[in-house]
């Protein structure tokens, strides 16, 4: 690693990154799920504190996530113009801020402002994770780089439910959200430390609002990127539906308490880390396109196991739970390859790419879960039926789409 963290990356060999690297790239990247697993137990509590009815605090959920996705679009402009290490410390001390601010919230608009505000933050460090490492890589060594990323940071999934848990249990609903701004804090003071530049100057673009829309929009228009964007999203939502919707389930309907439910939901996210771990391994052989469709099966399989568990076992936890653990470990491959595929579609704006591929990501499953929310009654069996059509959705896009169109 180059002497000086703001300077450009020296060379390195051109398939791995140094490992103090992966490290701390999976740390920013950790922070989304620390911060959608990290709520998900405390959102019964929030609703209890804030005084609101308990199905509206999903949108606390939405509200980050949406955040989070517009947030790249701006992410990843400012980083083409100013690098990318600038922004991800930025982002950083935004999301800092947030966790505060919604830590003293003193009513539920309030938090969601707040939430708003940490989606912002957030983006910035997630995206530019990724984005640091096809900066660097090219397409298969970045798909299993990210893959690295994935098994190091999977433990963010299980750990911050459990830690959620535990701390609305001790400090109640607000806890978690100083727990994210710790967090945030440590992982800003590593950045400045030894977070290195990868985007040399005479690579920047113009700081061009207009002219990035314009771009975008050519992006948008590329079958073969929103083939790998829009099969990433539909994989991700059954992931952002589950932490969303699960604590109504569990909570309201099946009677367990906040710390049960923080240990039922990490045990499902167990199956990411397998995922990751199969996908470093699959690449190899299946090439990036071959592994995200085999990752795809799982993510159906597992909801159709859980239409008729909950059909015949509707109040047991691991009806629900054990089928989860299928579509986790199938999101585990599928998300380095999807990743990995679209930011090799268009090389000469990486940037760009995965701005718009985190854009469609957490936008569409925002509004996914916003609008389950709404039209369901929040039983087990509509769950299970929102995971199946998020899984039927990955399935179609990747084994029709997928690396079946032109650049």
């Amino acid at each position: 690693m180059n002497s000086s963290p703001g300077a450009p990356a020296a060379a390195r060999p051109a398939d791995r990154l140094p490992i103090g690297q992966i490290v701390l790239l999976a740390a920013l990247t950790a922070i989304l799920p620390a911060s959608i697993d990290g709520l998900s137990p405390a959102l019964p509590a929030l609703a209890d504190t804030l005084a609101v009815e308990a199905t509206r605090t999903s949108t606390a959920m939405s509200a980050f996530v949406i955040s989070f996705a517009l947030a790249q679009l701006v992410g990843g402009m400012l980083a083409d113009a100013l690098g990318r290490r600038p922004v991800i410390l930025v982002g950083l001390l935004v999301y800092a801020l947030a966790g505060v601010l919604a830590a003293l919230a003193p009513s539920y608009e309030w938090l969601l402002a707040a939430r708003v505000l940490q989606g912002l933050g957030s983006a910035m460090a997630v995206l530019l994770a990724r984005t640091i490492v096809r900066d660097q890589l090219p397409r298969e060594a970045a798909a299993r780089a990210l893959a690295l990323i994935g098994v190091l940071f999977g433990v963010v999934p299980i750990l911050a439910p459990l830690a959620s848990g535990a701390l609305v249990e001790l400090g109640g609903a607000r806890a978690p959200f100083l727990a994210m701004t710790a967090m945030a804090v440590i992982v800003w003071l590593v950045s400045v430390a030894r977070l290195p530049e990868t985007l040399p100057v005479g690579k920047r673009l113009p700081l061009d609002p207009a002219g990035l829309f314009r771009s975008l929009a050519e992006l948008v228009r590329s079958p073969a990127l929103m083939a790998y964007v829009v099969g990433n999203a539909f994989a991700y939502s059954g992931i952002l539906l589950f932490s969303s919707a699960a604590p109504e389930v569990f909570i309201g309907h099946l009677g367990f308490a906040a710390g049960g439910f923080a240990l039922l939901l990490a045990l499902s996210t167990l199956g990411f880390m397998a995922g990751n771990v199969a996908s470093y391994r699959l690449v190899h052989h299946r090439g990036v396109d071959g592994t995200a469709r085999i990752g795809t099966l799982f993510q159906l399989a597992g909801p159709a196991v859980m239409l008729g568990a909950v059909s015949l076992w509707p109040g047991a936890w691991a009806a629900l739970i054990l089928p989860q653990m299928l579509y986790t470990f199938g999101w585990g491959i599928v998300q380095p390859q999807t990743q990995a595929g679209a930011l090799s579609t268009h090389p000469e704006r990486i940037g760009q790419a995965s701005a718009l591929l985190g854009f469609v990501q957490l936008a569409l499953s925002g509004a996914f879960v916003a609008l389950f929310a709404r039209l369901t009654d929040g039983l087990p069996f509509s769950l299970a039926l929102g995971m199946a059509f998020c899984g039927a959705m990955a399935v179609l896009i990747s084994w029709r789409f997928i690396g079946r169109v032109r650049p």
